[in-house]
């Protein structure tokens, strides 16, 4: 016997918990991961180690347009000391964040067109918001030494977003590489002078962390050239290392023994800033879409839409005050009254309350066997006499045999030519055992005509040999209707059965009157009854049916509002950072469906008011002191009983067992199950027979699924801006 079975409801109900957890995981995580690329930049990220290469030089010549277009061409020399590698690739972005001089942070989309490598084989596409350029063939391998890689391309920065001041702020080369990037050099042609104009150099695009001072460049008319100075570089965190006091000697000198442990080339990254004239740049490109924003006014839709449905369907009726209550609302069973204060709880345990109810109303008795395996043997009190038709078997059949001995004609009358039409559609003879009487009605005329012979007829044998079993069936009936005289009145003076008690009544005994719960290998089917007839005859009374319906429309378009705010930000991500304000109000979007889903479901008008008569009777049953149960024991000296079905459904039968220590309650013989101790109930419980359940020999599988093992590298690439690596 199994103890203890799956509990449908339950099950659904978490799975329903699950899912909603999971979808606000993921909403926040998304609004959460949102802020952080916002405020950290979509460039942060760790630094990787160069695999099999070092670059030993590194020029990139800019040739700045008016209205902000850069041609961009990067001379790129490797020192390959690994073989087997194909060659390198390089990200950069379509997104920017940079700081100008006034101290805004701001983020811009560019395009970039006619991506090539001069003389390489290559190949394009786009990695986490970034163009790549893979240059190398895969059926080769690049030769150890130096080798120079020629990359160009089109770098749209769009219109000028600075207001009263223009600047050009470039990312010169990245700082993801993962290896000292030599003999640095940049070369940046304007379209118009700059000489005179305030430039900076930064290793970052937040103006943080300004080496300006250890960059040599020099101004000719609108050309900018510029290069590292290692040696000042070195200088200055020698200077800055040894301005810590306590790394210096007694004598006053720096201590430079771990120098080179804090030293760090600065040749890694790049970023020029040209401070310029407002007006210096002319036109440009607007470099962003309409896609996020039509997206986000979907979204808004959306979740308009629920809003309303929620207002429609969803929205409480007012909640009633709870009362005072003595006995159970409404004559509910403790079923129904289980399921109002819980629908949740399992079927298992409002069939049990149903069984303890059967219990107090006097059709049955439970006894506790108080065997090794604590069996619980539960007899029927009201035994139905068996029906009056089992005693009509003990009558002889009446039979017939006829012969034909001409057809019908016209002599015969309508009746009796039907009556020879249905004799002998088959044959000349005919055995009758029904429609005797119709026939008897008929016979003389065709027996006396000549149309038929009556070859055997047992009612003279019935005459003759049935008298004495006719006495014998009339005392039967006799005693029957006495029997069922008393049966009736016997369950007159019962109070009445409730739709879920009759099925877990005639469950308990659909085969004897005295079982063993364990042993009972069909009752367990009361379960899914109890649920059955919940659902299809109170559920409805009390939870809106069209609330409900509501609910997978709300859930789709939760699901779809998430989806699509994925979409807008991860994929299209093409708003004027202006508008950004958009993603989050599509994030918030998320939170607000969800809100507005979990809360879609509500009672019934007639379910606010049962549930405010429950939750009042629940209450006194909690807070009843004993002077008013002593009254209504007075009052009512089957009360203990008769609301301990309820007290269980309710989960407060402790409360109300210990209410009673106290309080003498009359006798009642309903077995010698013990009622006033709440382990007896658990035992109840476990004693129900359950099938258990069948598992499959195949279809399980262990360990993981293999695809071939390892993973196919691509360099992985990381979020810098203009980063890059082997392959």
């Amino acid at each position: 016997m199994a103890k203890k079975s799956k509990k449908g409801v339950r099950f659904i109900s978490k799975l329903f918990g699950f899912f909603w957890l999971g979808y606000l995981t993921i909403v926040i995580l998304s609004v959460v991961i949102t802020g952080f690329e916002s405020f950290f930049g979509e460039d942060s990220g760790t630094e990787k180690l160069a695999d099999g290469f070092t670059i030993s030089s590194y020029n990139v010549v800019l040739d700045v347009k008016e209205d902000n277009k850069v041609d961009v061409t990067e001379n790129i020399t490797v020192d390959w000391y690994e073989s087997y590698h194909h060659g390198i690739y390089k990200f950069t972005p379509l997104w920017s964040q940079y700081t100008g001089k006034d101290g805004n942070t701001i983020k811009r989309k560019a395009t970039i067109s006619n991506y090539r490598a001069v003389g390489d084989l290559y190949s394009l596409d786009t990695v986490k918001r970034k163009a790549r350029i893979k240059i190398g063939s895969a059926s080769e391998y690049v030769d150890e030494g130096e080798k120079t890689y020629v990359i160009k391309y089109t770098y749209d920065m769009g219109k000028d977003p600075y207001k009263g001041f223009d600047e050009l702020i470039f990312h010169a080369y990245g700082d993801y590489w993962g290896t000292d990037i030599k003999n640095a050099s940049i070369e940046v042609h304007m379209p118009k002078n700059i000489e005179g104009y305030n430039i900076n150099f930064f290793t970052d695009k937040f103006r943080k962390n300004n080496v300006t001072d250890v960059v040599d460049y020099n101004v000719v008319g609108n050309t900018l050239y510029a290069t590292f100075n290692e040696e000042k570089n070195y200088q200055k965190q020698l200077k800055e290392y040894c301005s810590e006091d306590w790394r210096q000697n007694e004598d006053g000198t720096c201590d430079e023994e771990y120098f080179d442990l804090y030293y760090e080339p600065l040749e890694k990254s790049l970023t020029v800033d040209i401070e310029l004239p407002d007006g210096y740049f002319v036109g440009g490109s607007w470099n962003y879409g309409w896609g996020s924003f039509t997206i986000s006014i979907i979204i808004f839709i959306l979740t308009a839409w629920t809003i309303c449905k929620w207002i429609k369907f969803g929205k409480d009726h007012p909640k009633k005050a709870q009362t005072v209550e003595f006995y159970p609302p409404d004559d509910l069973s403790a079923a129904e009254v289980g399921y109002v204060f819980n629908k949740n709880q399992a079927s298992k345990k409002f069939t049990i309350a149903l069984i303890i109810q059967l219990a107090s109303k006097g059709y049955i008795k439970i006894d506790d066997l108080k065997d090794k395996d604590n069996n619980i043997q539960i007899t029927n009190l009201i035994i139905k006499p068996k029906e009056l038709k089992e005693f009509d078997k003990t009558l002889p059949k009446r039979q017939i045999e006829i012969k034909r001995l001409k057809n019908a004609d016209n002599n015969l009358n309508h009746s009796e030519k039907t009556m020879m039409t249905y004799l002998f559609k088959k044959g000349d003879t005919k055995l009758l055992e029904t429609n005797i009487d119709k026939f008897l009605a008929v016979k003389d005329k065709l027996v006396n005509y000549g149309y038929i012979e009556i070859i055997s007829d047992n009612e003279q044998l019935r005459l003759k040999d049935v008298d004495d079993k006719k006495a014998i069936y009339d005392k039967e009936v006799e005693q029957y209707n006495k029997d069922m005289k008393k049966y009736v009145d016997e369950v007159s003076k019962l109070p009445s059965l409730s739709n879920m008690e009759r099925i877990v009544y005639n469950r308990l005994f659909e085969n004897k009157d005295v079982v063993i719960l364990s042993e009972h290998h069909t009752f367990y089917k009361a379960f899914d009854d109890v649920a059955s007839e919940l659902k299809s005859s109170f559920k409805d009374k009390v939870h809106d049916s069209k609330a409900t319906r509501q609910i997978g429309g709300a859930i789709f378009r939760s699901i779809l509002i998430l989806i699509l705010s994925i979409i807008s930000y991860r994929y299209i991500e093409d708003l004027d950072p202006k508008l950004n304000i958009f993603y989050y109000l599509s994030f918030i979007c998320n939170l607000i469906n969800l809100f507005f889903t979990l809360f879609m479901k509500r009672k019934t008008q007639y379910g606010e008011y049962i549930t405010a008569r429950v939750k009042g009777f629940r209450h006194f049953l909690v807070t009843a002191e004993k002077p008013k149960l002593e009254a209504l024991v007075q009052e009512n000296p089957n009360y203990f009983y008769n609301i301990l079905p309820y007290t269980y459904a309710m989960n407060i039968s402790k409360k109300w067992i210990k209410k009673f220590e106290n309080i003498p309650v009359p006798e009642v013989d309903m077995g010698t199950f013990n009622y006033g101790s709440s382990r007896s109930y658990y035992n109840l419980y476990d004693n129900v027979y359950h099938p258990e359940p069948t598992y499959s020999s195949s279809g399980h599988s262990s360990g993981c699924s293999s695809c071939g093992g390892g993973c196919s590298s691509c360099g992985g690439g990381c979020s810098s801006c203009g980063g890059g690596g082997s392959w």
